[in-house]
């Protein structure tokens, strides 16, 4: 699964596409809510019948059948299905749109209400010409305002998607230096099994500066020189500080000092 397709699905992002499908893969649920239907259904079919094709837009969502196979389940439009099958038609145009099952209702609602679907015919249009402007009136509507939602959702979805791919990049990046990182220190414990220990250093007890010299790294004999004077006259040295203020050149931390 691609970094955005991850995404997508752990934020509940709802992609939607739009095009042609054959009418073989479309199924009506039992749940499909009864008052879900347009004002004038016979001028569906009466537009299907002349334009071979649906003017007011079928949104559909993908489903796993209990075979495992794809199939997509109708949430707005089941009388341009009914009626298409009836006239023989075989390819409908459907807006598809990703939905849990929760979701279904929620948004078969909010069609209604940005359709302006009443759960009744009242028949109280006499001339066919006046339904016919109204149904037309409504399937422009329809079409932009779908359009205009997925577009809008599309445009979020990007913007998302992309600032995140972007961190699971960064994230990839860090795995693989980190693998590299653990690949050297693997072939240093290779190369060196027995690395040294730190050598100890009792640093109070010293008395000769060539001595103290040859047991700190890149200490200076001057000023080992300098820390066996301050020894030598009752000085008991407590922290490696105090020994760095007076001999900055030697690698203290590289030696293990004993203050006792």
């Amino acid at each position: 699964m691609s970094h955005s397709n991850r995404i997508s699905k752990h934020l509940g992002l709802h992609q939607t596409h739009q095009g042609q499908i054959h009418i073989d893969y479309l199924t009506i649920p039992e749940t499909y809510p009864k008052d879900l239907f347009s004002a004038s259904p016979q001028l569906i079919r009466e537009d299907l019948d002349k334009y071979k094709t649906n003017l007011i837009p079928l949104i559909i969502r993908p489903v796993t059948t209990p075979e495992g196979e794809t199939a997509y389940e109708v949430v707005f439009g089941k009388e341009i299905v009914e009626f298409a099958r009836e006239l023989g038609i075989h390819q409908l145009w459907a807006s598809r749109i990703e939905l849990e099952d929760e979701e279904v209702l929620t948004f078969q609602e909010r069609c209604k209400s940005i359709l302006q679907i009443n759960s009744k015919d009242d028949g109280s249009y006499s001339q066919k010409s006046e339904r016919s402007n109204l149904v037309d009136q409504d399937s422009q509507s329809a079409m932009k305002l779908f359009s205009e939602l997925q577009k809008s959702l599309n445009d979020q979805n990007k913007v998302i998607i992309n600032f995140l791919e972007k961190i699971f990049q960064e994230l990839d990046d860090l795995k693989r230096k980190f693998s590299e990182l653990q690949q050297d220190i693997s072939k240093e414990t290779k190369t060196n099994p027995n690395p040294q220990k730190q050598k100890s250093v009792r640093i109070n007890s010293y008395k000769s500066a060539k001595n103290l010299a040859k047991s700190v790294p890149r200490l200076e004999l001057k000023e080992a020189e300098k820390i066996i004077q301050e020894i030598k006259q009752g000085r008991k040295f407590k922290s490696i500080d105090e020994l760095k203020a007076i001999a900055l050149s030697g690698r203290w931390d590289e030696v293990s000092i004993s203050f006792g």
